[in-house]
């Protein structure tokens, strides 16, 4: 009954009234708890010949809503949330004295709490999925615990012990007493380290550090490299996603014009100023989720590699011109990439043959990116390079290759598909659910992907409204 089709007019009506319409139209009975349907706003939309499923679906998704059908009747449902609670106490692990107010999150996600005055914590609704649990508390050594996918959570109470942080006994240079000159290449620094951590898309121009004097910089080299460490957490407002991110800064790295930073996130969604400013973060999320590094690797890991829109290609150094290329006809994925299962459950090794070039064929790179990144390459219009790193990398299949035989082409005026690098640091990395590398040290990425940088990061546990079921 679901796939029948009809033609249906909904007119300035609430989801409560547009189920009842439903009802008398379809003579379809449905059920639901009232107190489940939010208090929308009216909304008016039409449907020409298209499937019940379809305008239910439709419809319901706007409201976290989803539907099942027993025995001839839709009944709708929440979007289900899980039972799993993680409990612990966080302690002096000298004294096994409670730590009250400790930061306790799940790293890159919305989840996170602080422990009560008896350092006692609860973090609830866990989704089914491997996390690394971070807990920070001023004047103690971070501590990360690895929990497993679907690791029972329930009858147990983790016991947390935080070790005091070694002082740091090295000299230490007082802002104030620094030269007008140092203060000076601080700020070049800390503009440059905006650009180069939240990115140069679109994205970046809505993000701010909030407390950009916690951060040091160093400049390594007369080369322009440099580092930065942080005194404390580092505060991101994202006002194209909606979230504000704590960013426990480990290590940032600028290098040969490869950045490396690691660290643990936790998100904290904004509240909407309106229900437009809502959807346009879902928008707004849902593209930077699309051909991100999470979506290529959740697409691995459910075998859809070629259905989700990526495409995978080696990538190999010519150590003469100090390029990176691909071949024109790349091999089977399976041969080239390929996940095994590990001892934990939903836990993977990543086998791969060399260094991977990754297309998402559903996304074109931005003309901005293409203008600074983009030319043709030194060995032909069959590719083209990226100029900061030096990489050589293919156009796709289905675009013509003769347009770009003429001379005087501009490639920056070309549609190019979204394209990566992975540049691999360990053999075999681990790879775990949902779509993550397990460890923070197992690639290096080239291309599109540097791009965005912290302002399309997304919190793990986010899925398009269409993935989540």
């Amino acid at each position: 009954m679901l796939d029948l089709q009809y033609i249906i007019e909904f007119d300035n009506v609430t989801l409560s009234a547009a189920l009842r319409q439903l009802n008398r139209q379809t003579q379809i009975n449905f059920s639901y708890n009232p107190v489940i349907i939010p208090k929308m706003d009216k909304f008016s939309v039409s449907y020409d010949t298209v499937t019940l499923r379809f305008v239910l679906e439709d419809i319901l998704s706007k409201a976290n809503l989803y539907f099942k059908e027993v025995n001839g009747t839709v009944v709708v449902l929440k979007q289900p949330i899980t039972n799993r609670v993680l409990k612990g106490q966080v302690l002096d692990a000298e004294t096994q004295t409670p730590l009250p107010y400790a930061n306790v999150f799940i790293d890159n996600s919305t989840f996170g709490v602080a422990s009560d005055r008896e350092g006692y914590f609860d973090i609830k609704n866990i989704p089914e999925m491997a996390f690394n649990l971070v807990v920070s508390y001023v004047g103690y050594e971070p501590k990360t615990m690895v929990f497993n996918y679907k690791q029972p959570l329930d009858n147990s109470r983790y016991i947390v012990e935080m070790e005091v942080a070694e002082l740091d006994l090295e000299p230490v240079e007082v802002l104030a007493n620094k030269t007008r000159k140092q203060r000076k290449s601080d700020r070049r620094l800390l503009k440059r380290f905006e650009e180069d951590f939240l990115g140069r898309d679109s994205n970046a121009k809505e993000c701010r550090i909030l407390n950009p004097e916690v951060l040091d910089f160093f400049l390594l080299d007369s080369l322009g490299n440099y580092e930065v460490t942080a005194s404390d957490k580092l505060l991101i407002e994202n006002y194209a996603l909606g979230y504000e991110v704590g960013y426990m800064l480990d290590e940032f790295t600028f290098i040969n014009g490869t950045k490396t930073y690691i660290g643990n996130a936790q998100f904290r969604e904004l509240e909407p100023k309106s229900r437009k400013q809502n959807s346009k973060w879902e928008e707004a999320r849902a593209k930077a989720y699309y051909g991100s590094v999470n979506h290529f690797l959740n697409s691995l890991i459910q075998g859809k590699v070629a259905e989700e829109g990526f495409s995978v290609n080696i990538v190999q150094f010519d150590s003469v011109t100090s390029e990176y290329s691909t071949p024109l006809n790349p091999a089977k994925i399976s041969e080239i990439i390929r996940l095994t299962p590990a001892d934990k459950e939903l836990e993977y090794k990543l086998v791969a043959s060399s260094d991977i070039e990754v297309t998402y064929t559903k996304g074109f790179e931005d003309d901005d990116y293409k203008k600074l990144f983009r030319s043709k390459s030194k060995s032909g219009n069959y590719k083209y390079t990226d100029q900061k790193s030096r990489s050589t990398i293919s156009l796709s299949n289905d675009q013509s290759l003769t347009s770009y035989q003429v001379v005087g082409m501009d490639i920056s005026d070309v549609p190019l598909y979204q394209k990566s690098v992975i540049l691999f640091q360990e053999d075999d990395p681990m790879v775990s659910y949902p779509g993550y590398f397990s460890s923070m040290r197992s690639a290096l990425y080239l291309g599109w992907w540097t791009w965005g940088g912290f302002s399309v990061k997304l919190p793990l546990n986010y899925r398009p409204k269409e993935q989540d079921q």
